[in-house]
């Protein structure tokens, strides 16, 4: 495995590395495989043989036939047996699969302890680097800023291998014997945009130097992003898909506040002031209902309110 972060995460789960331990197995075993030519050809090669022996003078075998047989039993044995070897090999596969689509979160907490620890050693390297900025101005500062800023170096190809171990994980393990992972992958947008680096800040609000490096879609980090991202304490391996889901959701969502200037919420019960009443409105035609019609007619009401007279219809003739 080229990344070995990757690798690392990977041998950290149990059950991922066992897997990996068993397919590595498989594939030594099927490169071990016996070579031989199809049974068919092996069979006719015999008989070929035999026909160009007689015509050259030499006696017809009389067990044609049992040889014939043999070879091609023999190089049908070596055909299955590397069959079954290429059958282990792809079971192989399919447990791998599984146990890294069932333990990703294991290997992205593992990745998360370790941007952790290279970051605490980038503070140190950074602390001794100061305001040193090349190579040139290194070698001048003295030996310990030389070796800090070689440190720092290192921790920049292995951040970087971080990140792509986090990416490479979140993206899910892809299926045995398909040519490429599908295209309908939510998080590769939020990959192209930045998230996933620090929790509580949009990319959009990140310098500039550091923005190109979050939406660097290689994730091929820089001593600059890697000083940005130690000074910060929100720099984090999201430890899911669903995860990185919610924090891109909380980032990307609009703030509303309410008359309080604090972040309004929507869900939270409250009681609404009670409306002004108005009286209800009673023309001159108006009757007071009469519920029981046994007794004598109400009065008519007091009316307060007209009707208003209708709007002329406009005519064109």
């Amino acid at each position: 495995m080229s990344n070995p972060e990757l690798a690392a995460a990977r041998r950290a789960v149990p059950e991922i590395e066992a897997a990996d331990n068993r397919l590595d197995a498989a594939k030594e075993l099927l490169a071990e495989a016996p070579h031989a030519e199809s049974p068919d050809a092996a069979r006719e090669a015999v008989i070929t043989k035999a026909a160009e022996d007689f015509l050259s003078g030499v006696a017809w075998p009389k067990d044609i036939g049992k040889r014939a047989a043999k070879a091609y039993d023999d190089a049908d044995a070596v055909l299955v047996d590397r069959q079954a070897r290429q059958i282990a090999v792809r079971r192989a596969e399919f447990a791998v699969y599984d146990a890294v689509d069932r333990h990703t979160e294991d290997a992205l907490t593992y990745l998360g302890t370790r941007l952790e620890a290279l970051l605490s050693d980038a503070r140190s390297a950074f602390g001794i680097v100061g305001d040193v900025s090349t190579a040139e101005a290194a070698i001048e500062a003295g030996a310990d800023v030389v070796a800090a800023w070689s440190r720092l170096r290192t921790l920049v190809d292995d951040v970087s291998n971080l990140r792509a171990a986090q990416w490479a994980l979140l993206r899910g393990p892809q299926v045995p014997g398909t040519p490429a992972h599908g295209g309908d992958w939510r998080g590769r947008e939020w990959l192209r945009a930045g998230f996933g680096h620090v929790r509580t800040l949009s990319p959009d609000e990140a310098p500039e130097g550091v923005r190109r490096v979050l939406r660097d879609v290689s994730k091929r980090v820089t001593q600059e992003y890697l000083r940005w991202l130690a000074s910060r304490d929100d720099a984090y391996v999201p430890g899911s898909e669903d995860e990185l889901a919610g924090d891109v959701a909380v980032l990307t969502t609009p703030i509303s506040l309410n008359d309080s200037g604090q972040p309004a919420d929507y869900y939270e019960p409250r009681v609404r002031p009670e409306r002004p009443g108005r009286p209800a409105e009673i023309y001159p035609h108006s009757q007071t209902p009469q519920l029981d019609y046994a007794g004598p007619t109400p009065a008519a009401p007091k009316p307060n309110a007209t009707v208003a007279d209708e709007a002329p219809a406009r005519s064109y003739f």
